[in-house]
């Protein structure tokens, strides 16, 4: 799934394109509206008694609707640093994934999966192989030959031959992988 910010999609703007497919009533979206309102304030820990004060619905109708978002697992309560948190995380990730679908085929989808389970594996033999994090040009490098397509096989053999070979850097590998290439369209 790409990442994004959370100032990149306008959260009010999916909950309201998408609250009605996700099975969220109107007394539910009104909770999760204020408790988004009030997590932007930096409140914490958002509960019945605190939405209470904030809104024109009765207690009942506003533990109703946190229970049943908590139930959908829309919300939830987390300890971080022994304090209590609300957290609309788990909509947000929903609402950002179906917001993902609409816009990507499903191949599109899939592919930009495989994409980013061979970046993952390429940075991770890259810094097992270098005994270090990456530099941003050596990130960049390898971004390239992902984007460009090259075989997985044939970027990870050429990682294990320069380490076979001791030459340890993006250079070597990329002469490898550009020589690999070239034997194969040959």
């Amino acid at each position: 799934m790409m990442n994004y910010s959370n100032n990149a999609l306008n959260f009010s703007y999916l909950l309201l394109d998408y609250y009605k497919e996700l099975n969220i009533k109107e007394n539910e979206l009104a909770v999760i509206l204020m408790i988004d309102h009030l997590l932007s304030q930096d409140n914490e820990f958002i509960t019945k008694d605190v939405l209470q004060l904030k809104m024109s619905l009765s207690s009942k109708e506003i533990d109703n609707a946190m229970t049943s978002l908590y139930q959908k697992k829309y919300i939830e309560f987390v300890v971080e640093n022994n304090t209590a948190k609300t957290s609309i995380r788990p909509l947000k990730k929903i609402l950002y994934k179906k917001f993902e679908q609409s816009i990507f085929s499903e191949e599109e989808l899939k592919r930009n999966e495989e994409s980013v389970k061979l970046r993952e594996e390429v940075f991770s033999l890259l810094e097992e192989i270098f005994s270090r994090s990456l530099s941003p040009i050596e990130i960049s490098r390898a971004d390239e030959w992902i984007k460009a397509n090259v075989d997985r096989d044939i970027i990870i053999n050429s990682i294990k031959d320069a380490k076979v070979r001791n030459e340890l850097s993006i250079n070597a590998i990329d002469r490898i992988i550009i020589n690999k290439i070239r034997s194969l369209n040959n």
